[in-house]
């Protein structure tokens, strides 16, 4: 009897032990930091593939691009029904494959508005910089400068700056005003050092103007690419003008004069 006690009290304790042990284990810092490092490689991840399918924030909406893709694959489908094509699933399985990718590729597309906005907003960054450090070197203070500045500006240089200026009187930190502006990629190295300027309290008119030569050499490749794009356009119109005269001129005497060689 005392033997049987004793054994079962060992049993019990051994079973305590093993369950001590791996809780332990669960919980150990080791698999903890794992479980952590998983969690956060998986959001990580997950957040990427949201941005991807997010796309611009100022192009088309991800239901529109899915309705506009889903319609785009069941033509695609139908057409080869209609065609009699057979089998049909290697075009089912092609509009499957394409789909996501004609999703994520209509989120990247820059749309027209948006392009001339930028083109502006391109052009007016020099001589909008080169006035703000102007200002600033003559005294004025940053917000009283960004003032004077949208007053003669016009375009989405005035309606940027504008923004920032209602923010800071609103209430919104000086430097996080400017730093609103960072989610333009036209704006956003001067945004983050105007910001950065603000918060450590360094001059900033020598850091304008730098930005200001950048925003002259942007400008300037921007114009030498729509130069270029103008040449290529012109393609297409100079062969319709052409064409006819072409036409007129080198094949229809040569189709005339061989018809009446071989009538006469």
């Amino acid at each position: 009897m005392t033997g049987s006690v004793a054994a079962a009290i060992l049993t019990t304790g051994y079973a305590l032990l093993a369950g001590l042990a791996a809780a332990l284990w669960v919980r150990s810092p080791a698999h903890q930091v794992g479980r952590v490092v998983a969690t956060g490689e998986l959001r990580a991840r997950l957040g990427a593939l949201r941005r991807l399918l997010q796309g611009r924030t100022d192009g088309p909406s991800l239901r529109r691009r899915v309705v506009v893709v889903g319609a785009g694959g069941a033509a695609l489908v139908a057409l080869a029904i209609s065609w009699e094509v057979r089998p049909v699933w290697p075009a089912s399985a092609a509009a499957a494959v394409l789909a996501p990718a004609g999703i994520v590729a209509l989120g990247r597309l820059e749309p027209v508005a948006a392009r001339r906005r930028r083109c502006r907003l391109v052009a007016d960054m020099p001589q909008a910089l080169e006035l703000l450090a102007a200002a600033l070197d003559a005294g004025l203070p940053l917000r009283r400068a960004t003032a004077a500045v949208t007053e003669v500006a016009d375009g989405p240089v005035a309606e940027d700056l504008g923004r920032v200026l209602t923010a800071a009187t609103l209430g919104m930190f000086e430097a996080q005003a400017w730093r609103e502006l960072a989610t333009d990629p036209v704006w956003r190295r001067t945004a983050v050092d105007v910001a950065r300027s603000v918060e450590s309290g360094t001059m900033m008119v020598e850091t304008l103007r730098q930005h200001a030569r950048e925003a002259r050499a942007a400008r300037r490749a921007q114009i030498e690419v729509a130069a270029k794009a103008v040449g290529v356009r012109t393609v297409l119109p100079l062969m319709l003008c052409f064409m006819p005269a072409f036409m007129l001129i080198g094949i229809v005497p040569t189709v005339a004069s061989a018809l009446l060689a071989a009538l006469f």
